[in-house]
């Protein structure tokens, strides 16, 4: 399913509404970036995808105060931090995961987004989380807590 076919850009919201529907476009176009990885997504593939020109979305984003780049980034961020915090990838694996192609560019990103290293910053997702919750793995946690 498309975010196109839930109405992405059909909708025209009203005053009482416009910053909660405008927030959930964006929520299902990230979903939408973050499902395209490890393939790269393009402004103008994603557009097609949305059944809109590239520059409506281009306004849109604008709109936001974002751009598509710093979309795809943020989707990167994410998804990487969760990979790190589930240890269940080596740093490699979590890099080509998340489409870039050499690991060295992962971590340079990751530093950037982040302030330390992807190995760093695992390592001290790992002892806050044994610290916290001795025995307990992150899922266990997460439905614990509902956070899913």
């Amino acid at each position: 399913m498309t975010i196109a076919s839930h109405g992405f850009w059909r909708y025209r919201p009203s005053h009482n509404d416009g910053n909660n529907r405008r927030n959930s476009q964006l929520a299902l176009l990230r979903q939408y970036i973050c499902r395209q990885l490890p393939q790269l997504p393009r402004l103008n593939d994603t557009a097609k995808a949305l059944n809109v020109s590239s520059r409506s979305l281009q306004r849109f984003l604008q709109g936001h105060n974002t751009s598509f780049r710093q979309l795809v980034n943020e989707c990167r961020h994410q998804l990487a931090r969760q990979y790190l915090q589930e240890n269940t990838f080596n740093i490699q694996q979590i890099a080509t995961q998340l489409g870039f192609e050499e690991q060295s560019s992962f971590q340079k990103a990751f530093k950037s987004w982040q302030g330390c290293p992807p190995g760093v910053y695992r390592q001290r997702s790992s002892t806050t989380i044994s610290r916290s919750y001795p025995g307990q793995t992150l899922a266990s946690r997460q439905v614990m807590y509902g956070t899913n």
